[in-house]
Formats: structure tokens, C-alpha cells, sequence
């Protein structure tokens, strides 16, 4: 996506995309940031978008770079966290350049999600040229594993509840075409716009080839509603999820 369409989701961003530090999985991802926080280290929110999770940032952290494409969204996010430790910088990520200074952590919240594989790469190079020796990356992006466990829960309703709850074997199958651009690639349409979404293993490897080295993964879980209106509430087992990767950098 280019600038135009990043700043055009500036006044619907919490609708469209998922806000995770808004979401019942936030506490995980507060969590690994906490255990990292200190007040004499600085940390970037790459792709802050609308700054919903700077203010628990500048609380955990004696500086904050904030740093998203889109100027919309920053100014959004300058509203939203009005901190004297948070500064703001309107910087292209996916031309792979890293910031000016460099930062003891970088935070990487669903910004992973251009369907341009290129993009994405050049994001983590200005990720990793960012970040200190030893710096630490947390990087949260949506599972592709997830989309096929949410479409496999329809179709268990609907052998359990019968119509017109759930979904038929061969309703799920034309559903997911429609919604699942590239099955190779992970591209999945999110409110229409092309999203990458990541398997366990595929992420592991990026971050490897760009010197990051995975000390920790898990899932980030969210709520049910935001997949399906009225789930049941037999429906036991994993809720949707995304992935989070605390990964160190071994220049």
C-alpha cells in the first residue's frame, strides 16, 4: 500500500484492522514489554499507527520513538499520547533504512502485513539496522494458521447446531477462496485490503535470515466476536490468534 492508502485508514483504523493493545490479548503483549522495560532504554513502535499502545510504552520506557508511514496516523497518534518522553517520525520503513539513532527495543505491531514481500523485507532491515547489539525485537503479526482453525470452528457449529448456524464443508471452502488471495503467500483480505498473514515457521525463518534469533514465541489470543457474531458457547479450545516473537539481534 502506498502513502495515500495508509493515511486513507487513518479514521477507520480501529475498525478495520485490529488494534491488539485494545484487545483481550493485549496482556501478553504488555506482558514480554514490561519484562523489557527500563527507564534508561529507548524503544521504537514501528508502524504505531494510531498510537494505541504509546502510552503504555512511555510508561514502561525513558524514550519513545513513535515512527509510521502514514502522517494521518501520526497525528492521530500524537493526540492520543501527548508524553514528553514519546517523539514522532514520519519515516518509509519498507525502503529498508534504519532510523537515525538506534534503540534498545523495537515493537513491531501488525505492521508486517504489506502483501509486497519486498516491503515487508525492507521493514525488518530498518528494523534490525535500528536496533543496538543485543537489542531486543517484539514483533506481533496475524496467523494464517488461525484463518483455517476459525473456518474449521464453522464448520464444527454447524454439524453440531445444524442450519443455519455455522458453515457447510463446501460453504467454508468457497468462503475461504473468496477471503484467501494467495494460499502460498499468506494473503488474506482484511475489509477488502490485501493483508499478509504469517505461519509459525515462515516468520521464525525471516527473522533468522536478518540476524534475529527467536527467544520466545506464543499467541496472542483475541476474542471470538471479532470472527464470528454468535459463538456458541460449547466452542472450547484456542480462540483466533495472532503470533508474538521475542527475538534478539546477534549482530
Amino acid at each position: 500500500m502506498d502513502r495515500e492508502d495508509w493515511d486513507s485508514l487513518a479514521r477507520r483504523y480501529e475498525a478495520d484492522l485490529l488494534e491488539i493493545a485494545c484487545e483481550e490479548g493485549a496482556s501478553a503483549l504488555e506482558e514480554e514489554i514490561a519484562a523489557l522495560g527500563d527507564p534508561e532504554r529507548r524503544i521504537a513502535d514501528f508502524g504505531c499507527g494510531p498510537g494505541s499502545l504509546l502510552p503504555f510504552l512511555a510508561k514502561c520506557f525513558g524514550e519513545v520513538i513513535a515512527v509510521d508511514y502514514a502522517r494521518d496516523l501520526l497525528e492521530a497518534a500524537r493526540v492520543r499520547c501527548r508524553s514528553r518522553k514519546v517523539v514522532f517520525e514520519c519515516h518509509d520503513l519498507s525502503r529498508g533504512t534504519g532510523l537515525e539513532t538506534t534503540v534498545d527495543v523495537a515493537c513491531c505491531v501488525n505492521a508486517l502485513i504489506d502483501p509486497d514481500a519486498e516491503k515487508r523485507a525492507g521493514m525488518v532491515r530498518a528494523l534490525v539496522g535500528s536496533l543496538k547489539k543485543k537489542g531486543v525485537a517484539v514483533v506481533v503479526v496475524p496467523a494464517l494458521e488461525s484463518v483455517f482453525h476459525v473456518y474449521h470452528t464453522l464448520v464444527q457449529i454447524r454439524e453440531r447446531e445444524g442450519k443455519p448456524a455455522g458453515l457447510s464443508p463446501r460453504e467454508a471452502d468457497e468462503m475461504m477462496r473468496a477471503e484467501v488471495s494467495s494460499f502460498a503467500d499468506g494473503i488474506v483480505r482484511v475489509g477488502g485490503v490485501l493483508t499478509k498473514y504469517w505461519m509459525r515457521e515462515e516468520l521464525v525463518a525471516l527473522l533468522a535470515d536478518h540476524r534475529l534469533r527467536v527467544t520466545r514465541m506464543r499467541r496472542v489470543e483475541y476474542g471470538w466476536k471479532e470472527e464470528i457474531e454468535h459463538v456458541p458457547r460449547w466452542v472450547q479450545g484456542a480462540r483466533p490468534w495472532d503470533w508474538l516473537v521475542v527475538a534478539e539481534h546477534g549482530k
